[in-house]
């Protein structure tokens, strides 16, 4: 897999989204590889969890400085921002900002690092604001959200803006799975404390 990957670094950028597709292929898929992850951490600054799926894939809609967790779940049409246009200048325009434009040697915007945690579920067409810097484990942002604030663990959020509208389960659930830290296990170790995991829902 290393040739692949070495391959991957100056292969044309219409290329590049095959060979990614090449390469989950051969190390058990998006969900699993290994070298997937070595890729949109060092080429893009994405850092994307063990076990994590989906739009998270997409390095024109999910910027550098973002940092997910494992077990989590992305619906395929995910936008994450992590700056704004400058407002409090005479013009909002990139020439004051980007310096692909020519005017400024370096990008002057702020990016703050957006950390979302495990087994997050974040549906379509869900839009994540430069504004938000933590959206906590076990959340799930329903489609077509608009998130605006931090997320606290196992909240549900919908909405434009996005609110709150309950938790996934009470109080001493969610302190119990916080605490259980099940996100670390590996595929094989997790299939077998499912029935345990279920228990610490299900109070039994």
């Amino acid at each position: 897999m290393s040739l692949l990957y070495s391959f991957y670094k100056y292969c044309p950028s219409r290329v590049k989204k095959r060979m990614e597709y090449l390469i989950a292929k051969n190390e058990g898929g998006f969900m699993f590889s290994g070298t997937i992850r070595r890729i949109y951490k060092e080429r893009y600054n994405i850092e994307i969890g063990y076990g994590t799926y989906g739009g998270c894939f997409n390095s024109a809609n999910i910027p550098g400085n973002v940092r997910i967790g494992n077990y989590c779940s992305f619906a395929k049409n995910v936008k994450i921002f992590r700056a704004n246009h400058p407002k409090e200048k005479f013009t909002t325009h990139p020439i004051l900002y980007n310096p692909k434009v020519g005017f400024v040697k370096t990008d002057l915007l702020d990016r703050p690092k957006l950390e979302i945690g495990h087994d997050v579920w974040v549906g379509d067409n869900v839009v994540i604001l430069s504004g938000v810097n933590n959206i906590g484990t076990g959340a799930i942002i329903g489609a077509g959200s608009i998130v605006t604030k931090d997320v606290e663990a196992y909240a549900i959020v919908v909405g434009n803006p996005a609110k709150e509208i309950s938790k996934r389960f009470n109080k001493d659930v969610i302190e119990s799975l916080l605490k259980s830290k099940w996100w670390e296990f590996d595929k094989n170790e997790l299939v077998s404390k499912v029935k345990e995991l279920n228990t610490v829902v299900e109070g039994k």
